[in-house]
């Protein structure tokens, strides 16, 4: 075995597969011990990140993974703001544990655009989970039940994003309504919430059934978040007419 082999084959047991390619470059003698290393640790390190982001990515669980900000056709965002979204884009509010909530009607792309802004928080090396608000719900009374809610609340809590998406979609019984202020109340200082909802915030009220609840989770909620309205035709619809060739 060469030196070489023997260095790589030193590397792949210590995992430090990054130095691979800088190993099997030709130019080696060429480069001073310092180019060397140097190089060596930034390739280790944009592997590192790599690794990192493809975690939290899969972590996610995104409802659509493969969307990004890059891609969006603001032609089907009539209202969505390019500057806004671009502010958004540098993940201040979750570094100041600020939230989005995202209104619009079904079909005008609530989802796409939370899972666009959750890519962009994920690519700052930052977590992210994505949760329907009826599963986070039965998720939260399962917990209750096997008395484990306080570590699960621990758990998303440690999210710097938590994704509540279709919020507001069913009323909540007293528990639920219960377990949700604890979750809210529990993350209000320690991460961000991205919210989508077909309802305007001034309807949410009603979905809690309980005033004094209702004040006390959307007063944590409401006042500290970015706003973002989509309105338009369905998504959906257009992309289906413009696949067929009728727009």
């Amino acid at each position: 075995m060469s030196n070489i082999d023997a260095i790589k084959s030193q590397c792949r047991m210590l995992k430090l597969l990054g130095f691979l390619p800088v190993i099997e470059q030709r130019n080696l003698d060429e480069k001073t011990h310092y180019e060397f290393l140097t190089e060596l640790l930034m390739a280790q390190s944009e592997l590192n990140v790599q690794r990192k982001i493809k975690r939290l990515t899969a972590q996610a669980k995104l409802r659509y993974p493969d969307v990004f900000l890059s891609d969006i056709e603001y032609t089907l965002y009539p209202s969505l703001k390019v500057n806004q979204v671009n502010q958004l884009a540098e993940c201040e509010w979750v570094t100041n544990n600020k939230n989005i909530i995202i209104v619009g009607a079904t079909g005008t792309g609530k989802t796409s655009i939370a899972c666009r802004l959750a890519q962009g928080v994920i690519a700052k090396q930052k977590s992210v989970m994505f949760y329907r608000l009826s599963h986070l719900l039965l998720e939260l009374v399962a917990a209750e039940k096997e008395a484990c809610l306080m570590k699960l609340i621990k758990k998303l809590s440690r999210l710097d994003v938590l994704i509540i998406d279709d919020w507001g979609n069913a009323l909540m019984d007293k528990n639920e309504r219960h377990l949700l202020f604890e979750l809210i109340e529990h993350r209000e200082q320690s991460g961000s919430l991205l919210i989508t909802s077909q309802y305007p915030i001034s309807a949410w009220h009603e979905t809690f059934g309980n005033e004094a609840i209702a004040d006390s989770v959307l007063d944590r909620i409401v006042h500290k978040s970015h706003k973002i309205t989509l309105k338009g035709e369905s998504i959906r619809k257009l992309t289906s007419e413009k696949e067929s060739g009728h727009v």
